[in-house]
């Protein structure tokens, strides 16, 4: 019985010395920068994965447009972390457009576990603990159950991470400008899109009603694919359900990919420009 108090109280200690080290460390993540971000207005947000975080340049953006934006694109993220993101960020801050990515996404409502494990660390903050709890059936657990969340998250947010925030250690992209830029060409790997589309998407809906209700612009865009990606014919029955989804998936030369989904820094130095003056009328 000793024994198990004993593990308990270890446990509990560890959950609240993990969870202080997060709290008041420098932000290593998009979403730490989010929660650490109050009071500022963003005219221009991008929300996405890779294939936004990979494509905008947010200075370049910002040069051009004389507005001050952020990139928020985060690998491997789909709507449902996106939809976090945006309601983190409307709480304390003022956004006026957002840019949203849409692709393949569009087949998928559930939270990632990359978004999941970022969100962890502050479960109690109020938006992250509604939002847990309506997409997570485990959510009793994560809450209640000291240090479970950072147990089964282990390779995101575990010791190793715990460590690197305790020394300050800076991330290597800045999360306040967001932009990952790639670099090379390498389209060995041949990717493909969906054959068929769903009917709707229920996360998609929740972010163009918040957006409304908000006054905030939504803008839908979709990024390009090299000549190596499949089953483009997707982006076109995409665009059927979604008529305002502004299509710059193709029109680009093979060289400018590092692979078939994703820009190298040359290609994003271009796409950033044509996304500018193809929403121009739109900010």
């Amino acid at each position: 019985m000793k024994t198990v108090i004993l593990f308990m109280v270890l446990l509990y200690v560890c959950d609240v010395a993990y969870t202080s080290i997060y709290l008041k460390s420098n932000p290593r993540n998009k979403l730490q920068y989010i929660l650490n971000t109050k009071n500022e207005n963003f005219d221009i947000v991008f929300l996405g994965s890779s294939r936004v975080a990979n494509h905008i340049d947010t200075k370049l953006f910002d040069s051009l447009s004389n507005k001050k934006t952020i990139n928020l694109g985060v690998q491997g993220a789909g709507l449902n972390d996106n939809l976090l993101q945006l309601r983190l960020l409307i709480e304390s801050n003022n956004v006026y457009n957002v840019f949203l990515q849409l692709d393949d996404n569009f087949e998928r409502t559930g939270p990632t576990a990359l978004g999941t494990a970022a969100a962890m660390p502050f479960i109690r903050n109020n938006v992250i603990k509604e939002h847990t709890k309506e997409y997570f059936e485990n959510f009793n657990a994560l809450y209640y159950i000291p240090f479970y969340r950072y147990a089964i998250n282990d390779p995101k947010i575990g010791f190793r991470e715990v460590f690197f925030s305790l020394m300050g250690k800076k991330p290597r992209i800045d999360p306040s400008v967001g932009y990952n830029p790639k670099f090379g060409n390498d389209l060995s790997q041949k990717g493909k899109l969906p054959k068929t589309i769903s009917r709707v998407n229920s996360i998609l809906d929740e972010i163009r009603r918040i957006c409304k209700e908000g006054n905030i612009n939504l803008i839908l865009f979709v990024s390009p694919y090299s000549s190596a990606t499949g089953n483009m014919d997707y982006i076109e029955k995409l665009k059927y359900k979604i008529p305002e989804l502004i299509d710059l998936s193709k029109g680009y030369d093979d060289e400018l990919f590092f692979n078939y989904g994703h820009l190298n820094n040359k290609g994003g130095q271009l796409f950033t420009k044509r996304l500018y003056y193809s929403t121009l009328k739109k900010i």
